[in-house]
């Protein structure tokens, strides 16, 4: 061993998750960061580690516009993927509770972007090509959809609250939990990855797309 190595950080796989508050930026410049902004944050926040720690949360990390999650499961990998299925479509669905009590502009709306795999792991944060993945998932949206191969027809893609995931994660919900079911985008250039890659939008068994 060189002992004049820089030590490397651990490497897990692990369910990669991006939450982002849609219109965040144009709800805080609009009705104030201190009144509503910072507000909707610490709600959210409340809400991912009301949902999340029991299913194998490991990272929590602001992105500015919502949060960068990790979920692990170390008896079997590829769990962690359901696990944070069920973490998100229980956050939806304290976020839907919640909307109903609350002014129309405290109003919070999420989208999702999930994948797994390969992950550095250091304090607070996770590395590595498999994060700028989950995010070029996450960012995806109806006006991606000219840009597909194959597309999903763009009435059928929602404007919020909905979560998008790699084939990776379609394969292990599909193993793992039969009921949830996929829906397909189509096949996207994603900036830094070379050639084409399919993305999924991802529904509970009994829900049907909107």
């Amino acid at each position: 061993m060189n002992p004049d190595a820089p030590d490397l950080p651990e490497v897990a796989s692990e369910a990669i998750v991006v939450v982002d508050l849609v219109g965040s930026t144009a709800t805080s410049e609009l009705f104030g960061w201190r009144a509503v902004g910072r507000g909707l944050f610490r709600d959210l926040r409340s809400l991912i580690t009301q949902v999340a720690p029991a299913r194998g949360l490991r990272c929590m990390k602001s992105t500015g516009d919502g949060y960068l999650l990790s979920f692990r499961h170390d008896p079997s990998a590829a769990v962690a993927a359901v696990r944070a299925a069920e973490a998100v479509f229980e956050l939806l669905d304290q976020v839907a509770i919640r909307n109903r009590s609350v002014p129309e502009e405290r109003v919070m709306n999420l989208r999702v972007g999930m994948h797994f795999g390969e992950v550095d792991v250091l304090p607070h944060d996770r590395e590595g090509p498999n994060v700028s993945f989950t995010f070029r998932i996450e960012s995806l949206s109806g006006r991606s959809l000219p840009e597909a191969v194959f597309p999903l027809p763009a009435e059928q893609f929602p404007a919020e609250n909905y979560v998008l995931c790699s084939e990776a994660v379609r394969e292990i919900l599909q193993r793992h939990a039969p009921p949830w079911r996929t829906q397909s985008l189509g096949w996207f250039q994603l900036k830094g990855f070379h050639g084409r890659w399919e993305v999924f939008r991802l529904l509970p068994g009994e829900r049907q797309p909107a």
